[in-house]
């Protein structure tokens, strides 16, 4: 009951358009599977390391990957070493939706890609904003640590959620725009993941010792879909 009524509170309307005769749109929701997956997956991509430079863990190849945590890192997670300049951690979220029951005449007039987040953190100052970008990972039911440098830079929602908009007890929305509704798949899985601003922007924050910046949310793994990462869709057949 509770995703349902996040559901209808992004998608809902009031009625007062109601033409009798017309049929009206439908609206699919879709989960990532939870482990072991079986069509779809969610989970996040590092670059680790010790003291490394801007550019290094950024351009670098990943050298670990989750799809079992409870946790999805949907504002990234950015973590600084000793030495100044070095950083030690940055990940990448990966998401993926199977929208195969999306009947293929149908036309996709709106989507949403929610993220139940469960925690913050910016001790670095770098106030992080993130964003839905597109993912090519190696397969469709795992996460693995070449899927690092398989996330997109073109955004997939003109809004990005900031670091003090991020709730850490609800839902936070993407509206996607027509970009990212033009990359929902309706013979096959819809492939997504996120990205803070800085390591798409390219853009190293002031570096401080021993701190971290992240915005979490909580994965496929948690026990039901209550707060599952989830991908909202309104379509219609075509007139």
């Amino acid at each position: 009951r509770q995703s349902l009524a996040h559901t209808i509170k992004i998608t809902g309307k009031e009625g007062t358009n109601i033409i009798k005769g017309k049929t009206g749109s439908t609206v699919t929701t879709v989960y990532p599977d939870a482990s072991p997956e079986s069509t779809s997956v969610d989970g996040f991509a590092d670059r680790e390391g010790t003291n490394l430079t801007w550019a290094d863990i950024r351009d670098g190849v990943g050298v670990s990957a989750s799809d079992t945590s409870l946790n999805l890192y949907a504002g990234g997670y950015l973590a600084s070493g000793t030495t100044s300049g070095g950083w030690n951690d940055l990940s990448r979220a990966i998401m993926l939706f199977d929208t195969s029951a999306i009947p293929d005449g149908d036309a996709i007039s709106a989507a949403v890609l929610s993220v139940y987040g469960n925690a913050k953190a910016d001790t670095l100052s770098a106030a992080p904003t993130s964003n839905i970008y597109t993912s090519t990972p190696a397969t469709d039911t795992a996460v693995v640590s070449g899927d690092y440098t398989q996330v997109g830079s073109t955004a997939q929602s003109d809004t990005a959620i900031a670091y003090a908009d991020w709730s850490t007890t609800g839902y936070n929305d993407w509206t996607l725009n027509a970009t990212g509704r033009g990359n929902i798949s309706k013979t096959a899985v819809s492939k997504f993941g996120a990205r803070a601003n800085h390591d798409v922007n390219n853009a190293e924050p002031t570096w401080s010792a021993s701190s971290e910046a992240y915005m979490r949310g909580n994965s496929a793994d948690n026990t039901g879909t209550t707060t599952d990462p989830k991908l909202v869709v309104t379509h219609a057949a075509a007139a």
